[in-house]
């Protein structure tokens, strides 16, 4: 089976072209359904590793990328890790970031034996600073055969061997300042999707639905995990922290047989820290693997949903749509923000709620179709309520509409 997971080509881009200061505006295109912020990127010398606008690097994050600083003489070299992040079947076995304060760090990554390439990318903030990766044999990976390639940036590096060796990879950075560094495989074993879902559906047709945005604090929530699971023998989840440390185990139930698309379903106790997930065990010739799901969560106190009774826009037609935004948490004030990918909106009201401890508010959405629009356009309405006093929280929901051909869409 050859699988591309949704997603990655954009995150691919966001690796890449983050910080290049000339391919900034690609990366924000890829991200259209980000808040919308100002691009404070800019050129930096040959011996600084930044400065970086912030929303790249949160959306580097958010998404499993490595933000990488990059010359604009690097620009073409970045590419050797958009060709592999590319990949059919590629996954991430480790993800981190943390700060380096002069002593070596020592990483272990598991290589199972049904892995065909692996990549190493590494990204500081701080130019000097090394990685070494070393092999389960013992030698150190260094360029001088056909099955490596290593790329050097000056903030970074990023390295690819074809049938790597299976068993316990080392990574040792040194040096200081804030790093990045990820290990993807191309590999049988892979996620196919992680989201969190809850009951819904006609009567008859109830089933499992992914939420919208991000789970809520206080409250248990289901987890739903799918695996392509063919070349393993078991299965272990976890969550683990920005830093790649496990958190907590997961106990998960499958709920399927099919090992092509293996399916697991849980209830987890949400961390008060961002979180992945992640799942270890042995693959079919009993050696261990591990696998990362790329996109990071995190629980929220601040819930938005959609209040939708029709999915259709018509041309030349004026749609109203509700959003509830929702405050579980001590009493603040939202900033409303609000996109579509056709730039259909027309009005927001209002723009900014204070809600106190369990209230809700309404925010109504205004979008005006242009007569010759097209039927089947599909417009991605996306709403972000984030706080702007109080303890910090955001959560976000999207709704996908269509052009019908014919009739009025409801006001």
């Amino acid at each position: 089976m050859n699988f591309t997971a949704p997603g990655r080509l954009a995150a691919a881009l966001t690796r890449a072209l983050v910080n290049t200061g000339i391919v900034c505006a690609a990366a924000s295109a890829v991200f259209a359904q980000m808040p919308s912020s100002t691009n404070r990127s800019r050129a930096f010398g040959p011996d600084a590793c930044g400065p970086a606008d912030p929303a790249y690097i949160h959306t580097a994050n958010e998404t499993g990328g490595i933000p990488m600083f990059l010359q604009r003489s690097e620009a073409a070299k970045a590419f050797h890790l958009v060709r592999e992040s590319t990949r059919n079947n590629v996954a991430t076995v480790f993800w981190a970031t943390g700060t380096l304060e002069g002593r070596p760090r020592i990483i272990r990554i598991p290589v199972d034996s049904v892995t065909s390439r692996i990549t190493f990318t590494f990204s500081v903030d701080t130019k000097g600073n090394q990685l070494k990766v070393t092999q389960p044999s013992g030698g150190v990976m260094e360029e001088g055969s056909a099955s490596t390639e290593i790329t050097e940036l000056n903030c970074g590096r990023i390295l690819t061997m074809t049938s790597p060796e299976a068993g316990e990879w080392l990574a040792e950075i040194t040096g200081r300042g804030r790093y990045w560094i990820e290990a993807q495989v191309q590999s049988d074993i892979f996620f196919v999707s992680v989201e969190f879902v809850k009951k819904g559906g006609r009567p008859g047709h109830e089933g499992l639905f992914r939420i919208q945005g991000q789970p809520l604090v206080g409250t248990p929530a289901t987890l739903q995990a799918s695996l392509s699971a063919s070349a393993t023998k078991t299965t272990e989840f976890y969550l683990v922290n920005e830093q790649g440390q496990t958190i907590q185990k997961l106990q998960m139930d499958a709920v399927n047989s099919d090992r092509q698309f293996l399916e697991f379903v849980g209830s987890v106790a949400l961390p008060n820290v961002p979180f992945r997930v992640a799942v270890i065990g042995r693959d079919s010739n009993d050696r261990q693997y591990q696998r990362f799901f790329a996109s990071l969560f995190h629980a929220e106190s601040v819930e938005v949903s959609a209040n939708l009774d029709s999915d259709e826009l018509s041309p030349g037609s004026t749609r109203q749509v509700a959003f509830k935004v929702r405050n579980i948490g001590s009493p603040r004030t939202f900033k409303i923000t609000i996109t579509d990918t056709h730039k259909f909106l027309t009005k927001v009201e209002p723009k900014e709620l204070a809600l106190g401890a369990g209230e809700s508010g309404t925010v109504q959405v205004e979008l005006t179709v242009p007569a010759a629009t097209a039927p089947g356009v599909g417009d991605d309405l996306v709403i972000v309520a984030a706080s702007t006093a109080g303890p910090p929280t955001s959560n976000s929901s999207v709704v996908h509409l269509s052009v019908s051909s014919s009739g009025q869409s409801p006001r």
